[in-house]
């Protein structure tokens, strides 16, 4: 065994590994099991893409030949799996539904049901036709040519399949940012940027990998044939996504559930990811009463200087559901939660960078902020200059006329 071979042997046992760990403590997870067993079944999946490699490198000439061949044949429908799980996992962390409100779930199993189809015309092969096309060496058996337009087709569906899924992916994550920004002033621990990682060296590795497939078909060279052809680099790019699941996947809880407290353990959010208000009883009057409470609510109680505030916390504050006040806020006051929370905190961090003595990051955590960083995008935001740069135009006598959008 050369060296290479044997990094990719031990990236692919690393896989392995790491794989049937993750899916032993994820299955047996109670809580959110709608978020952890499509990532649990994500890394059984994986394993059995990864088991048939390494048994294929140690069984081979030991006896067990037999079982190799039988079980080669099952990454097929095993890889198929792999990138509705993910989207499964990502969609439960970022919408307010259940798995019971999945539309067209039997099409999502096609892929791996054709996968499983190819897998089945390799078991039916006689052994010496299953040798000669490992070997790569010609034969007239019947088979052989569906099973080699099987394997291209299925090639072909698994990137079609990653893209189609990347796809639906994005637009989850686009529209939860949106969502957080309805219900939460603070999103810092929310934020699913480690997703939106995973799905850009997913999309590269897509392109790459397409870019062989093109290399292969068509003989059209758009990347140097001796990198494409490196199936180590195929596992590094696997080994590296699946750590970064396996670093995540455990902590990370869904980003729309409000944390449960003795106060609000009955409460469940009224307003659903991209519900509109057409059938909404609130008039335009009454509207513009609970705009007034909610100005009130922050200009008198200073509800803004709670750092975990919530559209939950606001309505029960006010005394109105988070429905009619999300709709309020959007369609009354022209802003979403976030933004409009967030403004009266720079509002106030504004007035005390004027008029005191106080550190910047003192205002900054004092004012609502659970961070340097959130801080200052927003001020910036909001402001359009740093809050260093107001305090030395203040400090210097500087005209400095400040507007808060």
């Amino acid at each position: 065994m050369s060296s290479e071979e044997l990094l990719y042997f031990g990236f692919c046992s690393f896989l392995l590994g790491v794989s049937l760990f993750c899916a032993n403590v994820l299955l047996l997870k109670k809580q959110h099991r709608q978020i952890y067993w499509p990532l649990g079944l994500f890394f059984v999946a994986e394993a059995a893409s990864s088991a048939p490699t390494i048994l294929n490198t140690i069984g081979t000439g030991h006896g067990f030949d037999g079982l190799i061949k039988f079980l080669l044949p099952l990454n097929l429908p095993f890889s198929m799996m792999l990138a509705p799980l993910f989207w499964l996992y990502v969609r439960g962390l970022t919408t307010e539904g259940s798995f019971s409100d999945l539309r067209y779930k039997v099409l999502h199993a096609i892929p791996a049901i054709y996968g499983a189809c190819v897998a089945v015309l390799f078991l039916i092969l006689p052994n010496s036709i299953y040798e000669a096309l490992e070997a790569e060496e010609t034969t007239d058996h019947a088979l052989v040519s569906v099973i080699i337009f099987a394997i291209w087709a299925l090639t072909i569906l698994f990137y079609c399949q990653v893209g189609f899924y990347l796809v639906l992916i994005i637009r989850l994550l686009t529209s939860y940012n949106t969502r957080l920004k309805d219900l939460f002033s603070s999103t810092e621990h929310r934020e699913l940027y480690w997703v939106w990682w995973i799905s850009i060296v997913c999309a590269c590795f897509l392109i790459f990998n397409v870019a062989n497939v093109i290399v292969q078909l068509f003989g059209v060279h758009l990347l140097p044939t001796s990198v494409l052809e490196q199936p180590l680099v195929d596992v590094l790019v696997n080994t590296a996504v699946i750590w970064v699941l396996a670093l995540w996947g455990f902590r990370q809880k869904p980003g729309l559930v409000r944390e449960t407290t003795s106060d609000t353990r009955d409460e469940k959010p009224s307003v659903v990811l991209g519900q509109k208000y057409e059938r909404s009883a609130l008039s335009d009057e009454q509207a513009q009463r609970l705009a007034r409470k909610i100005r009130a609510a922050m200009q008198n109680s200073l509800l803004y200087r709670d750092p975990n505030l919530s559209l939950w916390d606001l309505s029960k504050h006010i005394g109105v559901t988070s429905n009619y006040l999300s709709q309020t806020l959007n369609e009354t006051i022209g802003s979403n939660f976030f933004d409009y929370v967030n403004r009266w905190r720079i509002e106030d961090a504004v007035e005390r960078i004027e008029n005191s003595e106080e550190t910047v990051l003192a205002i900054a955590y004092d004012v609502g902020f659970n961070s340097k960083s959130s801080f200052y995008k927003a001020f910036k935001k909001h402001v359009g200059m740093t809050p260093s740069a107001l305090r030395r135009s203040r400090t210097s006598n500087e005209n400095v006329v400040v507007k808060i959008t």
